[in-house]
């Protein structure tokens, strides 16, 4: 099975009294889990430190807003299915999906997650596209996170921040790589 990743920007958004429940449930329902499957954690940062709070679905009901009182509300469920990850900066939502399971089962949790909760797109970000989504083998995103869990055990930053750290740098190698075989091949 292969892991589905996907940064996304949304314009800030106030979501209606109960939205984020309704959102729940059908994640839920699309993973075929009972809601009680369903995990939802809020992250709080109070005087530097971050604590994690896990939720359940009635805890959303008056949620309205993310980054007032919490920095990041996340969904995750028991068999690591579905995992968004809202985050709230000044100038937009970002949401990290990564979604075990091919493109086609991503586009159409973006799709939900997009339609559920009514969030509007930076007008710079193109339409769903399969270039948009990055898959790797779920055996090293699983050694990715052990990896992250090593390396940052007293340190800030989330996994999706090393995540999308390590694929840049091994982009970039890469590029180089092509780059310095099409000037040695111009060379001959």
């Amino acid at each position: 099975m292969k892991v589905a990743f996907l940064k996304r920007l949304y314009e800030n958004k106030i979501f209606s009294q109960g939205q984020l429940t309704q959102f729940a449930y059908s994640l839920a329902e699309l993973g075929n889990l009972p809601i009680t499957d369903l995990g939802i954690i809020m992250h709080q940062k109070s005087a530097g430190v971050e604590t994690s709070t896990r939720c359940t679905v009635t805890d959303l009901i008056n949620i309205c807003e993310i980054g007032k009182t919490m920095s990041c509300l996340a969904f995750h469920s028991s068999l690591n299915i579905i995992k968004l990850r809202f985050k709230l900066n000044p100038q937009a939502m970002t949401i990290t999906y990564n979604i075990k399971g091919d493109i086609e089962n991503a586009q159409q949790i973006v799709f939900l997650t997009e339609n559920i909760l009514g969030l509007t797109r930076f007008s710079e970000q193109t339409p769903n596209s399969q270039r948009e989504f990055f898959e790797i083998e779920e055996s090293l995103f699983d050694l990715m996170q052990q990896v992250y869990e090593r390396e940052t055990k007293n340190s800030d930053g989330s996994f999706d921040e090393y995540f999308n750290q390590v694929i840049k740098m091994r982009c970039q190698e890469r590029i180089d790589d092509l780059k310095n075989s099409s000037l040695a091949t111009k060379r001959r």
